[in-house]
């Protein structure tokens, strides 16, 4: 067996395209898996998706992903790691995702910035986002049923809050329709909006009509034809036809 079918020793892996790994969307799909899908219809990429179903039994995924977590990446590129081996690419954090789409396939730079300055508002945003939002999100959705928790995800809550009262500011600016860039989604917007929006904030028991401007901006989001395309097929991630139907999706 060479390297290349080492790393990726699943037999159903397909080696010629670009492959997201994704878990099933049942009891709900994540976050995560939708910013990746965002990117990829918005620039049109072909690409494979392969469930994980066990990752303490896939021991495979875990040099894909190193903090074995979902969702991750590997392209077609071979890259010669420290040990001399010839590896395929991997790519396992969300965010790092957007970017290196975009690095590769997004060469006007519509989604990325077309310039340095327009580059260096989108990367504002987006790593406040992954510092921020992106963190306390996670935090949340992982402790939020647990009732003995209460006092931590009051502050968890307070913290999301304050992330919006941002959002909503930087969308209060004149001709700021999106958060980046004032003309255009970007990276930014595909990866905020994911816990930004009506849905996560009824799950937190937040009122999202206490920040108007986000608001409108999210369901602007939602509106975009290949946002719709990748919200659609992550709410479906391996699910069966009887499951999509018995789940309402």
């Amino acid at each position: 067996m060479d390297s290349q079918e080492d790393h990726s020793r699943h037999p159903d892996v397909p080696r010629d395209r670009l492959v997201l790994y994704v878990r099933k969307a049942i009891p709900a799909p994540t976050a995560n898996s939708l910013k990746p899908l965002m990117i990829l219809e918005a620039l049109n990429i072909p690409f494979s998706i392969h469930l994980i179903e066990s990752l303490p039994d896939e021991r495979w995924y875990h040099e894909i992903n190193p903090y074995k977590q979902l969702p991750a990446m590997e392209d077609v590129e071979i890259f010669e790691a420290g040990n001399g081996e010839q590896r395929r690419l991997n790519v396992f954090e969300s965010t790092s995702m957007l970017i290196y789409l975009c690095d590769k396939y997004d060469k006007d730079g519509l989604y990325i910035g077309k310039t340095a300055i327009e580059r260096v508002q989108v990367m504002n945003w987006l790593i406040a986002y992954t510092a921020g939002l992106g963190a306390t999100g996670e935090w949340w959705l992982k402790l939020r049923n647990d009732p003995q928790l209460s006092p931590a995800l009051k502050v968890i809550e307070d913290a999301i809050k304050r992330e919006y009262d941002i959002l909503e500011k930087r969308l209060s600016e004149p001709g700021q329709k999106w958060v980046a860039l004032a003309d255009r989604p970007t990276l930014a917007d595909f990866a905020i909006q994911p816990l930004a929006n009506p849905r996560v904030a009824k799950n937190a028991k937040i009122d999202f009509d206490n920040w108007p401007r986000t608001k409108a901006w999210s369901e602007a989001v939602d509106r975009l034809p290949y946002i719709e395309r990748a919200m659609f097929e992550n709410n479906r991630l391996g699910m069966t036809e009887e499951e999509i139907r018995l789940n309402g999706r």
